[in-house]
């Protein structure tokens, strides 16, 4: 996800970035070094997989190429690195800890554009995280399919409560629609399978929940869904 992962997916420039800066990033998503967030990611049935804690840590500034970027690394085993601008929040470059350097992204990737107002569009390249062939190897799609989605902010107002109770408002909220051309079984062959992504940002605290949803009908193809939320 993008945030994911997104996703899933969870971001930062160079301007207003020094060693001395507590923050730096937009209100929405600020980065504070030294911050540890720790997700609880819940998978529904349907995904075969079970519920896990992803834990993302705020380091830098860090130098890269000439220019001071933060990171955030996740526990899974990468570090991204983030440019804040004018212009937004996006990613440039990505390193796994089996990685001596960072490696470049193909092209930036938009975390939250601005203005960060209702209707703000961008898009980024996504590929399934949940569509599983049912009797092919290998039986993630990642690996062969990839699309791009659509994000969009749909409001900065939204109050979000959490699972443990906790409400957060205003919130910020961007939505992700894409969608895969997949053979699904032969009665209705090719069909447009969506992928679904919502990421909400609190204003002061940053990426709080996200979910990801990609549906498809019963076939050769299973999907499934997940949704994150920051626990304390």
């Amino acid at each position: 996800m993008k945030t994911l992962y997104l996703g899933a997916a969870s971001l930062l420039g160079v301007l207003g970035l020094s060693a001395c800066s507590p923050d730096a990033g937009p209100v929405w998503f600020p980065l504070r070094s030294g911050d540890v967030t720790r997700y609880e990611v819940r998978y529904n049935p349907e995904s075969a997989r079970d519920d896990e804690v992803w834990t993302l840590r705020t380091r830098g500034p860090v130098d890269w190429q000439g220019k001071s970027y933060m990171q955030r690394h996740h526990s899974q085993g990468v570090a991204y690195y983030l440019e804040v601008n004018e212009k937004g929040v996006r990613r440039v470059a990505h390193q796994t800890d089996m990685d001596r350097e960072p490696l470049a992204d193909e092209s930036p990737m938009w975390v939250l554009k601005a203005p960060y107002q209702v209707d703000t569009e961008w898009t980024n390249p996504t590929v399934p995280y949940l569509l599983m062939r049912k009797n092919e190897y290998p039986r993630e799609l990642k690996y062969t399919h990839k699309t791009t989605m659509t994000w969009r902010i749909v409001s900065v107002k939204e109050e979000v409560k959490l699972r443990s109770g906790e409400v957060l408002s205003p919130c910020l909220h961007v939505k992700g629609e894409a969608f895969l051309n997949l053979y699904t079984d032969p009665v209705n062959g090719f069909t447009d399978v969506p992928l679904t992504s919502h990421e909400w940002y609190c204003q002061g605290q940053g990426l709080v929940k996200f979910t990801r949803e990609e549906k498809v009908l019963a076939g050769f193809l299973t999907g499934g869904a997940l949704t994150a939320e920051r626990v304390r």
